[in-house]
Formats: C-alpha cells, sequence, structure tokens
C-alpha cells in the first residue's frame, strides 16, 4: 500500500524527472508510467524511447530521492530501488 506520503514524494519525482528531462510534465506522463513495486520505482516506456543521455538524467532524477538504478527489464520498464543516501 502506498502511503500519502509516498505519493507526494513520487509525484516530485515525476516533476524533478520532466524537470531533468527538460520535458513538460504532460508530455513525461504521456510517455512514461510510474508504479511502486514492492518499495522500487517502475518506470514503463515504449522500447527504445530514450537516449543514453536522457537515460542517464532519468537516473539523476531518481538518485536525488534516494532511488538507484538496479535494472532495464525488456528495454522498456527502468527499476530504481532505495537505499542510496540523498545528494
Amino acid at each position: 500500500m502506498v502511503t500519502k506520503e509516498f505519493e507526494n514524494t513520487l509525484a516530485a519525482i515525476e516533476l524533478n524527472v520532466a524537470r531533468k528531462l527538460n520535458w513538460d510534465y504532460q508530455q513525461l506522463k504521456d510517455c512514461f508510467s510510474f508504479t511502486v513495486n514492492k518499495g522500487a520505482i517502475e518506470i514503463m516506456s515504449p522500447k527504445n524511447m530514450l537516449k543514453e543521455f536522457e537515460l542517464q538524467n532519468l537516473k539523476d532524477a531518481l538518485l536525488d530521492y534516494g532511488f538507484q538504478y538496479k535494472k532495464t527489464v525488456n528495454d522498456c520498464i527502468f527499476v530504481f530501488e532505495q537505499g542510496v543516501e540523498r545528494r
């Protein structure tokens, strides 16, 4: 179950990702689906949509909130787990 505090954090993460990618928030919501799964954040996108520098910006945006990149599933789901101190 996702708590209200975590929902607020997830919204802040989404805004941070949009800012770091230099995208409009609605553009981000149209392209990505953010899901919380057992303390991890999974971000689903169309296959091969992100360029390498955009993927790095995505990783940096989540790292700002203590989520470290863990793995990519099927080239379209990026998994981030907590456990890294905030910068």
